[in-house]
């Protein structure tokens, strides 16, 4: 690492030369605080007894401890400039205990076998990893077939570095450079990656890069001094409690880049997932306090940072995004204003019509529809849970039919594939297994869905037009490629409409085909003129001739 670059706020790789790093004998430990008058290291390795570390001009405190080996605790004592005792943990660690608030000597090194996943962004898993450790036969082979199995193939991880409240999911860090204990040794998710790039499978992580755990072993007034956040206290705390990144602060910026290639380079991901981007656009990420420019700069060179790393940036935003920062992929809300159409009763459902069909006219090529953690858990009920009345797998069927027939990336949170009938939590376990046949139907149905989605639906070259078939609440729009022509015909209503066929039409899906779980009403070759049944709340798909 280059120290001047570090210094400038240029730095992607300073967690080479910060942080712990074997020598020849024993480890030498660097570490950066330009306000401290003094800076000891305690740990095993020294009977927990302060040694003193070597100063330097630029800010930086180094020394090499012969007798250290790996996994030995420590921390650092920082003395601020009127002498005040500060204990931290090393900010750029690659491990650390979190009950006892220490970094850990050592890191663990991985040789990749296999490249990067080439293919573009499908229908993505999201994945909060902490629960399937709950299961007590969970492998990351169990991940990587049913992923294969469902037709996964890509996996986001909610953020995997070291957190310290369990219910923030893993937001709000207690340091962005540490795998997290609780998902095991950081070795074991490297040949996970490696395997899942040979069954052909993209890893995503989740990043929450804006804010620090404002836990006072991390971040905060590190060396007495807000080298990392902001020294206004109005905007040095977000809505949420954490401790705000100050972008415009070349220390941050270094920092920042530097975790970004760290996880790029160090788990040989495909993609990084920039949660919440409002949060760094907009001031404390509400739109009304306007455009926080700093942030927007450092955005722009992580994003080239990760594309220089030939990975895929996406971000998820809550809102309308209208402003283009060369993501590759945005997962937005839109879906989730359909979701709340779908917990209305029936009749009133119509009433919303114009909102389904702008969704469906929209273009929607950069964009991840689908549902996210937060679906899963709002209103403390799962996506099948929230479907009104009785018939809720009927319409979820329909639900997901809309879904998977609009010209966009996909993503589902998991359990959400089985229509799972239970709450998220992150203190259960969850169950990746289609244990009754309401749940193995409804995903035979999910799994043909996304089957004729990936093979038929080459949405690049793809042209939608909305039908007038009357009625309410029910859509009916063409999808035209190249070469073929598809009918999608959806119907959130709890009556049984016949349609009178414009086309010579096959049907190639019914959500009530009996394999589904349905009633068996279902249409197969319609000549035109001939009418088309579509039951309540069923959706089909034909294929024009």
């Amino acid at each position: 690492m280059d120290t001047k670059s570090f210094l400038k706020g240029r730095s992607t790789n300073a967690y080479t030369f910060f942080g712990n790093h074997k020598k020849n004998q024993g480890y030498i430990f660097r570490v950066y605080a330009p306000n401290a008058s003094k800076v000891e290291i305690i740990g095993d390795f020294n009977d927990w007894q302060g040694q003193n570390l070597r100063r330097y001009s630029s800010g930086v405190f180094s020394t090499t401890i012969k007798n250290a080996k790996e996994n030995d605790r420590y921390q650092y004592k920082i003395y601020n400039q009127y002498g005040t005792e500060i204990k931290k943990i090393d900010p750029f660690a690659r491990k650390i205990s979190l009950d006892e608030n220490c970094a850990l000597v050592g890191y663990s090194e991985y040789i990749f076998k296999n490249k990067k996943v080439k293919t573009k962004v499908k229908n993505i898993y999201q994945v909060h990893l902490g629960s399937l450790f709950k299961d007590e036969e969970f492998s990351f082979d169990k991940l990587i077939n049913h992923c294969k199995s469902n037709n996964f193939d890509w996996i986001s991880f909610l953020p995997l570095a070291e957190y310290e409240n369990y219910k923030s999911y893993g937001y709000k860090n207690l340091s962005l450079f540490a795998f997290s204990q609780r998902y095991g040794q950081s070795i074991k998710f490297k040949e996970f990656i490696d395997l899942a790039h040979k069954n052909n499978i993209g890893v995503i992580a989740e990043l929450d890069i804006y804010e620090f755990d404002n836990n006072k072993f991390s971040l905060d007034n590190f060396d007495g001094s807000n080298i990392f956040g902001y020294d206004y206290d109005d905007i040095k705390y977000n809505y949420y409690g954490g401790v705000n990144f100050d972008p415009s602060k070349n220390i941050s910026k270094s920092y920042l880049l530097s975790v970004i290639n760290y996880w790029l380079n160090e788990f040989n991901l495909d993609g990084i997932m920039l949660a919440n981007i409002e949060n760094a656009i907009y001031w404390q990420g509400d739109k009304n306090r306007g455009l926080n420019e700093n942030w927007i700069l450092l955005l722009k060179d992580i994003i080239d940072l990760i594309h220089k790393n030939d990975a895929y940036v996406l971000a998820s935003f809550n809102g309308v995004y209208d402003i283009d920062l060369n993501f590759d992929y945005i997962y937005d809300l839109s879906f989730r204003e359909i979701l709340r159409i779908m917990q209305k009763a029936p009749f009133d459902r119509d009433n919303y019509k114009n909102i389904v069909q702008k969704l469906i006219m929209a273009d929607n090529s950069n964009k991840i529809l689908g549902f996210s953690h937060v679906d899963s858990y709002l209103d403390e009920a799962s996506l099948a849970m929230k479907m009104y009345g009785e018939d809720k797998i009927s319409q979820l069927k329909s639900f997901f039919t809309l879904l998977y027939t609009l010209n966009s990336s996909k993503m589902l949170f998991m359990g959400d594939e089985l229509a799972e009938f239970k709450t998220f939590s992150v203190f259960e376990p969850i169950n990746l297994n289609a244990d009754n046949k309401r749940n193995q139907a409804f995903n035979k149905y999910y799994n043909d869905l996304v089957n004729l989605y990936k093979s038929e639906f080459n949405f690049d070259q793809s042209k939608t037009k909305i039908l007038d078939i009357g009625g309410y609440s029910i859509y009916a729009f063409i999808k035209e490629f190249d070469t073929k022509k598809y009918l999608v015909i959806i119907n959130f209503t709890d009556i049984e409409y016949k349609i009178k066929s414009p086309f010579v039409i096959k049907e190639i899906l019914n959500s009530e085909n009996l394999d589904y779980g349905g009633n068996g009403n279902i249409n197969g070759t319609t000549n035109k003129g001939d009418f088309i049944n579509i039951m309540p709340f069923a959706s089909a798909i034909f294929k024009i001739k």
